[in-house]
């Protein structure tokens, strides 16, 4: 039969095992905790293989601690067999993952949640979706075939299919990596391949995004569009890199800037979009460089052009040429 002693010290590595598996959780979801209050562990079934130092939990696994609370049908544990460290710990069968702090809940659901100790990093796998809630209010959804958080650099890195709601901003890339600060607060997105950015009726597209959410600005870098609603009509703008500011609701636009609206035709290397005093939408744009506009046949050149939306009217400056096709001689027919 086996003895006390046997039996005590088998005991105990599950304690152990329960300690590091709540120290993984911790650890992979922030860079600094204080080990205090009461661990809650619970599983249908537990075990240890010594020999393959890893420990199995089944059915109903429910780890809890302060704002913290992990769920899921089945995980795994791996012990490393010299140190007897935690190295990892993998949730599987759709797990997830919810942290409330200072006012916001956070959640992660997927297929599978790894988290591991030595990296302090949390990647879920498979249907991914992270939900951050602020006053009972979503203000962010991040869908993609992975995520991966990063403790020690606060940053999330988003794989495959990503979509973000963020406010009022929907995106759509490739990949997205958004840096955040000690208290789970976005500062930055940055989205690539495949860009898009969706505000109501509006649209950017580029190579290469980046938003600042500290500042309200958006940068679309290469290959940059937007088709700009404006009630009844758009303004569509071509360049090789767009600037937004969402505070003052000015758009910057550089490098082989093309700009449609009805029947105005614009070209030059810079231009900028500013919003009316009173109804903040769009209503002129500026051309700054060597630029042309084409309005009812007549084509324009100058230094300097100013498009007004509403009233419609353009107004140009510094070296204007005008050039008017197809203008009939008055001595046309005369014999």
């Amino acid at each position: 039969m086996e003895s006390f002693n046997n039996k005590f010290r088998k005991l105990l590595k599950i304690e152990n095992i329960r300690l590091l598996i709540l120290t993984a959780v911790l650890v992979a979801t922030s860079s600094a905790f204080v080990l205090a209050g009461d661990l809650k562990i619970q599983a249908d079934k537990q075990s240890f293989k010594e020999a393959e130092n890893k420990a199995k939990f089944e059915g109903n696994v429910k780890v809890e601690y302060e704002d913290l609370t992990v769920m899921g049908k089945r995980a795994e544990v791996n012990i490393d067999p010299q140190t007897k460290k935690l190295k990892d710990a993998t949730f599987f069968d759709q797990p997830y993952v919810i942290q409330v702090k200072k006012g916001k809940t956070n959640e992660i659901k997927a297929n599978i949640i790894k988290m591991s100790l030595i990296g302090k990093k949390v990647k879920a796998e498979g249907n991914t979706q992270t939900t951050v809630t602020e006053n009972a209010q979503p203000t962010a959804i991040i869908t993609a075939d992975s995520q991966e958080y990063d403790s020690n650099s606060k940053v999330l890195t988003a794989k495959g299919s990503v979509i973000i709601f963020y406010k009022d901003v929907e995106t759509f890339s490739d990949t997205a990596v958004a840096n955040m600060n000690k208290d789970g607060d976005l500062q930055k997105i940055t989205l690539t391949g495949h860009g898009k950015l969706k505000q109501k009726d509006s649209i950017i597209v580029a190579d290469k995004f980046i938003y600042d959410a500290v500042t309200e600005e958006a940068f679309g870098i290469g290959n940059a569009y937007s088709d700009v609603s404006m009630d009844d009509t758009r303004i569509q703008v071509w360049s090789n890199r767009q600037q937004y500011d969402k505070k003052t609701n000015v758009m910057m636009a550089a490098g082989d800037v093309h700009v449609i609206y009805q029947d105005y035709d614009a070209k030059g290397p810079k231009a900028s979009v500013y919003p009316d005093p009173k109804t903040n939408k769009p209503n002129k744009v500026v051309f700054v460089g060597r630029s042309k506009i084409t309005n009812q046949g007549r084509t324009i050149e100058a230094d300097r052009i100013e498009m007004i939306i509403e009233p419609k009217n353009f107004f140009a400056e510094g070296n204007v040429k005008t050039f008017i096709p197809n203008i009939q001689s008055s001595n046309q027919g005369a014999l």
